[in-house]
């Protein structure tokens, strides 16, 4: 039963990035099966692929970790795969060995170019991810601000009522008239109130 790599990955519980890197490992990428944008993976490829990864199901964050270590082995095995298939043969085979490896290498870009595509949508989830986290984080501080502000007014009308209790019991009564401030020439020669 032929599956894809996706399909595949799913199964196993890894990324397709583990997957695609299996199928380097094991210099599959020639002999792999291409149905539309697909790749399809035969029985024997399956097994092969599932020695080579030998992994349980991973929890998310493991995951992304991995998906991150797999990233920069690609990124080497990538690298070192297409110098080794761009190197021009020595023999007379030249020009058969040139279309195999040329063949081989537009099959291998096309893997590459699918995981690129695939990292795209995973960083993309990421970066929809961080949005969301961005704006909850900016909805609790516009909550924190309101509450705050309340706070600041409820604090600042206790302190303005006991400001005006405690004026209110400090003037004198009706009784208490406050003495008049005389001028020095009343106090000298101004009359005496009685």
């Amino acid at each position: 039963m032929e599956m894809t790599i996706k399909q595949l990955a799913n199964e196993l519980g890894v990324c397709k990035q583990t997957v695609n890197n299996a199928i380097l490992q094991l210099n599959l990428q020639d002999t792999l099966h291409k149905v539309g944008n697909k790749y399809l993976l035969s029985e024997t490829q399956i097994l092969q692929i599932k020695s080579q990864i030998k992994t349980p199901k991973t929890s998310k964050s493991t995951k992304l970790t991995n998906e991150n270590k797999d990233d920069e082995e690609k990124t080497q095995e990538t690298t070192a795969f297409f110098e080794k298939s761009t190197k021009t043969p020595k023999t007379s085979k030249s020009t058969k060995s040139t279309n195999e490896k040329e063949k081989s290498t537009i099959s291998f870009l096309e893997l590459q170019n699918e995981i690129l595509r695939e990292q795209l949508v995973i960083k993309d989830n990421q970066i929809r991810l961080l949005q969301e986290q961005i704006g909850q984080l900016t909805n609790a501080m516009e909550n924190l601000t309101t509450a705050l502000n309340a706070e600041q007014a409820l604090h600042a009308g206790t302190i303005q009522k006991q400001l005006t209790e405690h004026s209110v019991m400090d003037q004198p009564s009706d009784v208490e008239q406050p003495k008049q401030k005389q001028g020095l020439f009343s106090r000298l020669f101004g009359r005496k109130e009685s």
